[in-house]
């Protein structure tokens, strides 16, 4: 990439990662500076759209290097061309033509001392043009000689290059279209608070009481007065109060250790795989669902052939679940454990004897359509990246149970199965928690699967490890799956594939274990996703929804309404409130 005769003495550098929607615009708006010579490179992030190939229909030279923060990418962007001055743009920034014209005079005049230079920027978000509140003049230091720059390590949001030499200022604005919502802006400023939290945190920062009311209240001051963001009315007013709330969020992140996403245990080795197929049933007093469970399993066995095999844990049953499979379906495996370890912990110990290539978790009051097991064992063969493959979900009158869901946010945990939901059932951020703006009819990827029936890839097991045997039921499968997907594979529901579940069938028989399980479970998810901050403010405000709760039941039980349905109700919620859902104790 060396320089030749009559060219501009510039490179052109674009960082994308899934920029369809903005790059075509962007690569466009530098065409004058192509046409006098200068070099155009896009730095790629390993973009999944069509990103890369839009890149190359512009004449762009293309590296992709996987992304590890927007300072390595600058840096790494600095070593790969050899241009004397270098123009870093994103893919949502406009160059005007009265903006390249002065880049082409600038990179061919420039004094020798002069080492960059500072671009204002324009910026548009909910498609207006800001005026105040910092984003306007929003001056970028873009334009930089290449061996007199460097960016400064372990800052990656916000990223600050050194100089060595003196920096100048243009007059043209950049224009940057930058966020086409509030909901785009407040994701984008939770990941620059996570990462800044990081590298805090790495830092050695630590936040001091007077951090969580000063920081905030700063940054709100700042950008409403300081930075005149009220010139921009209600929007102005908006973004000033997410930039202090994320101000807040960071501190609170800097104060808590990194959320422990390790596994519970390092990776395992599994038993050799002998087969193609091992089906792991966990059992709990539900002897009748699970023979049924059985014959599906049996008449699809039968039907196709499969090299495989069935392991049965039951966990303590008192129906005679046992003897029952082993008299009815000798080929069985039975494993009993003597106690109820929970469902996390059943499935490990299955999990630990299986020897099949894929091994599939399957509930007990489920019923095999067809051979919806082999079905999704041969999509992980012919999808080698898929490491949990899920199927569709039928009720037993036909409907579709919603199993595709996307990883909860902080508010997805007190609002889904909460008090605010029995008001509020109609919200967006439990339609995006649920997927609902997909259909169900589509093979896609997603986040995570219920675990009604979840075939894994015996690699994808090894290497993100065992469920966490400290859910004890409920959520199990969503820290697992966020396992799997961290260590590099995809979950893909396959609604080719179809079984139907009776739903609840082993926990309906204790309401009141049920409760306790699902939100304890839930209060140690959120340790795990959002930090033990996070998890304790949920844990808080679970428990004082258990005693408006028991207010609530109390008064229509005074009213005469259902007065034995209240009394039982009052009995589960007093029962929530003192397990305390602290997670590692067992519901009882």
């Amino acid at each position: 990439m060396s320089e030749g005769n009559g060219a501009l003495p510039l490179a052109v550098v674009v960082l994308t990662r899934d920029e369809e929607r903005h790059l075509p615009d962007c690569l466009a708006s530098v065409e004058a500076l192509v046409a006098a010579g200068a070099l155009l490179f896009v730095l790629d992030s390993e973009s999944t759209d069509q990103t890369v190939a839009i890149a190359r229909r512009f004449g762009a030279r293309v590296a992709v290097r996987p992304f590890d923060g927007y300072a390595s990418q600058r840096q790494a962007a600095l070593r790969m061309v050899d241009r004397p001055w270098v123009l870093f743009l994103d893919a949502d920034e406009r160059l005007t033509p009265a903006l390249a014209a002065e880049i082409i005079a600038t990179v061919r005049e420039a004094p020798p001392e002069v080492a960059g230079y500072w671009v204002p920027r324009r910026n548009w978000i909910c498609g207006r043009e800001l005026r105040g509140g910092g984003w306007w003049p929003d001056h970028q230091l873009r334009l930089l000689r290449r061996e007199r720059a460097r960016y400064r390590a372990g800052r990656e949001v916000h990223e600050v290059v050194d100089l060595d030499g003196a920096a100048g200022w243009l007059a043209e604005p950049l224009l940057h279209l930058n966020y086409d919502s509030l909901r785009e802006f407040w994701t984008k400023q939770r990941r620059y608070a996570r990462m800044r939290a990081a590298s805090l945190r790495a830092a050695g920062c630590r936040p001091r009481l007077r951090t969580y009311v000063g920081q905030p209240a700063r940054e709100l001051v700042r950008r409403l007065v300081s930075l005149r963001g009220y010139r921009d009315g209600p929007l102005g007013l908006a973004l000033a109060a997410i930039l202090a709330w994320f101000e807040l969020r960071t501190w609170l992140w800097v104060n808590e250790p990194a959320p422990a996403l390790a596994p519970p245990e390092a990776p395992i080795a599994l038993p050799l795989p002998e087969l193609d197929l091992s089906v792991v049933i966990v059992s709990y007093n539900v002897r009748d669902h699970l023979l049924n469970c059985l014959t599906s399993i049996e008449a699809a066995f039968a039907a196709h052939a499969h090299r495989a095999e069935v392991i049965v844990v039951d966990n303590a049953s008192a129906d005679g679940t046992a003897e029952a499979v082993r008299r009815r379906f000798p080929w069985v495996r039975v494993v009993e454990t003597g106690a109820n370890l929970g469902f996390a912990a059943g499935c490990n110990v299955g999990i630990r004897l299986a020897r099949g290539r894929a091994i599939a978790l399957l509930n007990p009051d489920t019923t095999v359509i067809g051979d919806a097991l082999g079905v999704l064992a041969r999509y992980l063969e012919d999808h080698p990246e898929v490491g949990v493959a899920g199927p569709r979900v039928y009720r037993p009158d036909g409907t579709t149970q919603p199993t595709r869901r996307r990883f909860p946010t902080l508010a997805t945990g007190f609002l889904e199965s909460t008090i605010v939901q029995d008001y509020w059932k109609r919200n967006r951020v439990l339609r995006r928690y649920y997927v609902a703006d997909r259909d169900d009819d589509t093979e896609q990827e997603v986040d995570w699967l219920v675990g009604v029936c979840l075939v894994a890839r015996r690699e994808a097991i090894e290497q993100a490890g065992l469920l966490d045997e400290r859910f004890f039921m409920y959520s199990e499968e969503v820290e697992w799956c966020h396992r799997i997907r961290a260590a590099g594979w995809k979950i893909m529901y396959v609604p080719a594939a179809a079984v139907t579940h009776l739903e609840g069938a082993s926990s309906s028989q204790d309401l009141p274990t049920r409760q306790v399980a699902f939100d304890t479970s839930k209060v140690l998810l959120f340790e795990r996703l959002h930090g033990r901050t996070a998890a304790q403010a949920l844990r808080a405000f679970l428990l004082a929804s258990y005693l408006l709760r028991v207010g609530i039941e109390g008064a229509k039980g005074l009213a005469g309404h259902k007065p034995t349905l209240r009394r039982e109700r009052v009995a589960l919620y007093l029962r929530a409130l003192r397990s305390g859902l602290r997670p590692g104790r067992r519901p009882s």
